[in-house]
């Protein structure tokens, strides 16, 4: 699936050819569906975008897709650009590689440092040996877009975590993430629904501590149990000699999952 020319805003020299314009408007209807997010709908699938743009339904969707996808809200979708490949995973498209997208890392670069050695390792000691790192850390710039793993439902609004920074829980079917040490401001809430790949949020800075201050730390729980995910001591989940996580019962190693996934990075 592809278009031929640009579609969108009259204003910024879009196209708008009718076949083209019936297929932005059709990947936003099944984008509006999927997700949950009546915002993205263009109210039909006529092939027109109305004069100005201010009354047209679907540069309406398409600014509210890019907003949702951490683009700049044009309202334009040119031919073969970010904005086409987010839209085409969003509405169940295929990714870059003509492959239908199911799981994928989340950052869309690898980070130098790996997530298996101390101190990003999960269960390398904290405070000196008194807890256990209950996650992988995976260091990224300040700002750096984080995207969902896998299809999933957010379970919580973001909320405040950690030195400043926020965290956003989603429940991924076989198990939920803590996307943690985040920055406020993500649009998602609790109920909407998710893709893999799909922008959730950008990496936050850890103020008034003394380690590397810009990181993704990734927390995984097998949905076995149920509450809060920071828990107290005597509730924890436990390393093997016993040092606890401070975290629910049914915490995992993110570790096997971050190292199948590091193969299929998303789009930037």
């Amino acid at each position: 699936m592809d278009i031929s020319a640009s579609v969108g805003a009259w204003d910024r020299g879009a196209h708008n050819l009718k076949a083209d314009v019936i297929t932005v408007q059709t990947l936003l209807t099944g984008a509006a569906r999927r997700l949950g997010r009546p915002a993205l709908d263009p109210q039909g699938i006529d092939g027109g975008i109305a004069r100005p743009p201010k009354d047209s339904a679907t540069v309406a969707a398409i600014k509210a897709f890019q907003l949702l996808s951490d683009l700049a809200p044009s309202g334009l979708i040119a031919v073969q650009s970010q904005d086409w490949q987010h839209l085409l995973m969003a509405a169940g498209g295929v990714d870059g590689a003509g492959v239908a997208s199911e799981e994928s890392f989340p950052l869309a670069t690898l980070p130098k440092m790996d997530w298996t050695q101390a101190p990003r390792a999960y269960g390398s000691n904290r405070s000196s040996g008194a807890r256990a790192h209950a996650g992988c850390d995976l260091y990224a710039p300040i700002g750096t877009t984080i995207h969902a793993v896998r299809a999933g439902v957010v379970v919580r609004d973001p909320y405040a975590f950690y030195a400043e920074t926020d965290a956003l829980e989603i429940d991924h079917g076989d198990f939920l993430i803590r996307y943690g040490e985040i920055q406020p401001g993500s649009p998602l809430r609790r109920g909407d629904q998710v893709i893999a790949g799909q922008f959730i949020a950008k990496v936050g800075r850890l103020v008034g501590v003394s380690v590397p201050s810009a990181m993704l730390h990734l927390e995984m729980y097998s949905g076995k149990a149920d509450g809060r995910l920071t828990v107290a001591e005597d509730a924890s989940a436990r390393r093997a000699d016993g040092i606890p996580f401070l975290r629910r019962a049914d915490l995992i190693d993110p570790t096997p999952y971050l190292d199948k996934w590091k193969h299929n990075l998303p789009k930037a």
